[in-house]
């Protein structure tokens, strides 16, 4: 049985090499073969988004039953101690005996693997997370659904571009691609989840990955529309549109204000759930226990927050928080208090601190969302009660915190924006929005300069940019950089004149230049080097037969880019720099390593 198990394997990887020789044999170009590869991970991402959200809403239904009826709970309290902690208990086995990167919110360990390995991902990792995750989120851990599928997604582009051979170079596209079809089928956003691929991932809006991210987002989420058979917003903003609700643009500084409020509690979430995390791995007990223990002081709150409310309702800050952030979107906001609305953010804050700071898995996308509603509800009803503000607008503001939260915590303004537009299919609001949500990103990056995201990766020594590379080495000149004197030689000169100088000095490479001194080329250190393998040659050598000729020279006022491409196809490691007036006048060397040096202190400013 065994032989026969071995055949049919090594029949079945005959039988890949063929058809990926085949592949390749078409001489498909390979920015088109990535849409290809794109549009394959795309229809595996949407039918693994489609599963998953059955998988949670099973899960939920199993514990806490559905429209009032079946479930677990059935108005017991003790029960919202139990649901948890067992769910959290077969969490903390998942994650700590299949696949330690499903625990926590996943997008840090997908940017990890992008950074550090190159992109490849277990597998694995895309059914642990999606297990682990539906069991916390739904038996009642705080978290969302945005981490989880980023990493399935993730693990499916990676697998994908694994099984294809997709050269490294080109791995960071296609694990982009599962991240924006992910985001876009499970929230329907296909916008957003480009964005969030583009501005977390990549931070590269080039063609050559711009087109495959876009298709990967557009496939994932008509599949999720077949599947489902609807094609609507997550939260209906009926309150705003019932009353006319129109911006005024005096309302700018309140909005701003709001903003910096979000900023503020954005920093907070940030450094409570890093605090829980550092708090829960000085706790003595065995890893695979820790989710119990976040779940069973969830469980206590969720206890209190009954018995305080006299409701047999599931708490609002249980699971993703969806019902809680509707009703802020609603008309039920009038009948709320500004207390309580406070009230249910710091209980939403403290849930989801003790869900994934102490191993649970799930994202932070809608804990932040419930978070600015609230915060932003609040906001508004103050000002509506102190007369400043139309009632009609309170819930405006709700929904402008909700995007203000999001880009605070995760440092991406554009994909919060466009998120929030997406869920909500509201435009009338998109101007406070986009001002709220860019004041509280600025303004959290001043008090935190690591995101949700990007302060894992920091702790882990991981230096993490702020912009595309393309862009930073577009930014600075040649003149920004340290330069070298050139040495000068003739076409005629003999070998050894050039062996002397290069003891004499600490020169490597020189450049030719004839008897009026315009440019011809350049001699290598390494060609100098090859040619003293040959001592009895030496005398007999000129420059001219070692002269590398054609090679280009950079003026001052080039940028990196062009500098590094042209490195990249001459194969040297110095490089003449032209006057910029006379191109054939030499002024100095640039030296790759000198190019390399600048980037990484430019790097470093701009990571803060």
């Amino acid at each position: 049985m065994t032989d026969a198990i071995r055949a049919f394997r090594k029949r079945g990887w005959r039988l890949w090499t063929r058809f990926l020789r085949s592949v390749r044999g078409t001489n498909l170009k390979d920015d088109y073969f990535l849409i290809v590869v794109s549009i394959l991970i795309g229809v595996a991402t949407g039918l693994s988004a489609h599963f998953f959200f059955d998988l949670i809403e099973w899960v939920k239904e199993l514990g806490y039953g559905h429209e009032g009826h079946g479930g677990f709970y059935t108005g017991r309290a003790w029960m919202l101690i139990v649901l948890p902690v067992v769910g959290a208990l077969a969490v903390g086995q998942i994650t700590y005996f299949l696949a330690r990167e499903a625990k926590g919110h996943g997008v840090p360990e997908v940017m990890d693997a992008l950074y550090r390995r190159g992109g490849v991902i277990r597998p694995r990792v895309a059914a642990a997370k999606a297990v682990a995750s539906a069991l916390t989120i739904g038996s009642g851990g705080s978290a969302g659904t945005e981490g989880p599928i980023i990493q399935i997604g993730a693990a499916v582009g990676s697998g994908v571009g694994q099984l294809l051979r997709i050269p490294p170079r080109s791995m960071s596209i296609v694990v982009a691609c599962g991240v924006s079809a992910g985001i876009g089928a499970i929230f329907n956003a296909p916008i957003a989840g480009v964005l969030f691929a583009l501005e977390i991932f990549l931070k590269d809006f080039s063609f050559r990955t711009f087109s495959p991210v876009v298709f990967s987002s557009v496939i994932s989420c008509s599949i999720m529309h077949s599947l489902r058979e609807e094609d609507v917003a997550i939260f209906e903003v009926g309150a705003l549109r019932d009353v006319g609700y129109i911006f005024a643009t005096g309302e700018l500084p309140l909005f701003l204000v709001l903003g910096l409020v979000c900023a503020l509690a954005s920093v907070l979430f940030i450094r409570t759930l890093y605090f829980t995390e550092d708090l829960t791995d000085r706790i003595k007990i065995p890893e695979y226990l820790k989710p119990a223990l976040g779940a069973a002081g969830l469980g206590l709150a969720g206890v209190a927050y009954v018995l305080v409310n006299r409701s047999e309702a599931v708490p609002a800050f249980y699971g993703n928080g969806y019902p809680a952030i509707q009703a802020t979107l609603g008309h039920a906001l009038m009948q709320m208090t500004v207390a309580g609305l406070l009230g249910l953010f710091l209980l939403k804050l403290l849930a989801t601190c003790l869900t994934l700071g102490t191993g649970g898995s799930g994202g932070v996308f809608a804990p932040s969302l419930l978070m600015g509603a609230t915060l932003g509800g609040a906001f508004g009803m103050s000002l509506t009660h102190a007369g400043i503000i139309d009632p009609s607008s309170t819930n405006a503001y709700a929904l402008v915190g909700m995007a203000a939260l999001v880009a605070g915590t995760t440092h991406a303004p554009l994909t919060a924006i466009v998120m929030l537009y997406e869920i909500t299919r509201e435009p009338k609001v998109i101007l406070p929005v986009m001002l709220a949500a860019i004041v509280a990103m600025a303004a959290a990056q001043l008090l935190c300069r690591d995101s949700i995201y990007t302060l894992k990766l920091r702790r882990r020594g991981v230096r993490v940019g702020t912009v595309a590379d393309l862009t930073i080495l577009r930014r600075i000149s040649v003149d920004e950089v340290e330069r070298r004197p050139a040495p000068f030689v003739h076409p005629e000169d003999p070998l050894q004149s050039l062996i002397d100088v290069a003891g004499q000095t600490d020169a490597t490479d020189f450049v030719v230049v004839d008897e009026q001194g315009a440019y011809l080329g350049i001699v290598t250190g390494r060609d100098i080097h090859t040619a003293l393998l040959q001592p009895e040659a030496v005398s007999l050598l000129v420059v001219s037969e070692l002269m590398l000729p054609g090679v280009p020279a950079v003026t001052l006022r080039d940028t990196l880019d062009l500098v590094l491409d042209r490195f990249a196809r001459s194969h040297i490691e110095s490089m003449p720099i032209a006057s910029s007036t006379d191109r054939t006048c030499i002024i100095g060397l640039i030296t790759r390593q000198a190019v390399m040096e600048r980037y990484h202190e430019e790097l470093e400013r701009q990571s803060g």
